[in-house]
């Protein structure tokens, strides 16, 4: 998609969430963000960027494991960039892998295979947490229905989910099976090993400090979830944000955390207003700077070297 393209949609979506927002505050009661509130806010942002962090850093690692380095400031910049698309088109994840082997082309030439094994290990992880997590905390008694529905899921979506953490051990086999103009272009790059302890370090890291950043807010707004729950409600909506749809899975994944906490006995009128806070920073500000990174990284690039010794 080109940079006019990803504008475009990222103005259209401003506007119809913009929209959304305004229907919202015109229509619920809204408490004000003053006081204790506002620090449950500021350390909900500060864990998201935490996460980023160590999403960073499983880049880096993945990296080394083909034999070339990467400094762990230049991979926090690549996973900025990376996330930052990931919410700006349609069907983003499946893009952010490009975009961090282009954030970091200059330091490396074998980039693609450790950032789709880094997105991987990530997904697999979300299966984990949303499957595990329905099924330590089982919905409430009054929604009997989607209760049994997700009990039933839970189980084969954390199967799912180990089934990816632990063969992405053996992506060199699975590349082979792929389109030969993908094959040939990840061949030389992929990240052929287990996630060993330091992998497993930073995935949970970086899942539990956005997890964090959901529970902060929540908290905030005097929604009391355990952590069962909250690693169940994190799961499944950035599950569902993650489908192809809109950009980011932007309305998807609302939907999906107003219902896990609907299953949870806390009803949507009490919800609406901690998940549009909460979106505001585990969407927005992410996506604001990871355009921002990708901007900076651009006209530091040697191709804008090139265009402004030319001009």
């Amino acid at each position: 998609m080109s940079p006019k393209r990803v504008i475009w949609v990222a103005c259209i979506a401003i506007v119809i969430y913009g929209i959304a927002a305004y229907w919202v505050l015109n229509n619920f009661d809204i408490p004000p963000i003053r006081g204790a509130l506002w620090l449950f806010v500021i350390a909900a942002a500060v864990s998201q960027f935490g996460g980023t962090w160590f999403f960073g850093l499983l880049f880096r690692e993945s990296v080394e494991e083909v034999g070339r380095n990467l400094t762990p400031w230049r991979a926090f910049t690549a996973a900025l960039v990376g996330g930052g698309v990931a919410r700006l088109i349609p069907a983003g994840g499946a893009v952010t892998p490009v975009a961090m082997a282009w954030t970091v082309r200059d330091d490396t030439d074998a980039a693609a295979g450790p950032a789709l094994r880094a997105v991987l290990l990530n997904y697999a992880g979300l299966l984990i947490m949303a499957g595990a997590g329905v099924l330590l905390a089982r919905p409430a008694g009054s929604a009997q229905v989607l209760g049994v529905g997700l009990t039933v899921l839970a189980p084969m979506v954390l199967v799912l989910g180990v089934v990816l953490m632990f063969g992405s051990g053996r992506l060199k086999s699975i590349n082979k099976r792929l389109p030969k103009f993908i094959s040939s272009r990840l061949e030389n790059s992929v990240a052929n090993h287990a996630p060993k302890l330091e992998s497993q370090l930073y995935v949970w890291m970086r899942l539990a400090l956005e997890a964090l950043a959901l529970w902060l807010v929540l908290t905030g707004f005097n929604i009391d979830l355990t952590a069962t729950e909250t690693m169940a409600v994190f799961g499944a909506a950035m599950l569902f944000g993650g489908l192809p749809g809109t950009p980011g899975g932007l309305g998807i994944a609302e939907f999906g955390m107003a219902v896990m906490l609907g299953a949870y006995g806390f009803p949507y009128e009490e919800t609406v207003v901690p998940i549009l806070v909460f979106r505001m920073i585990s969407f927005w500000l992410p996506a604001a700077t990871g355009f921002l990174a990708g901007g900076t990284t651009f006209l530091r690039s040697d191709e804008a070297k090139a265009v402004e010794a030319s001009g």
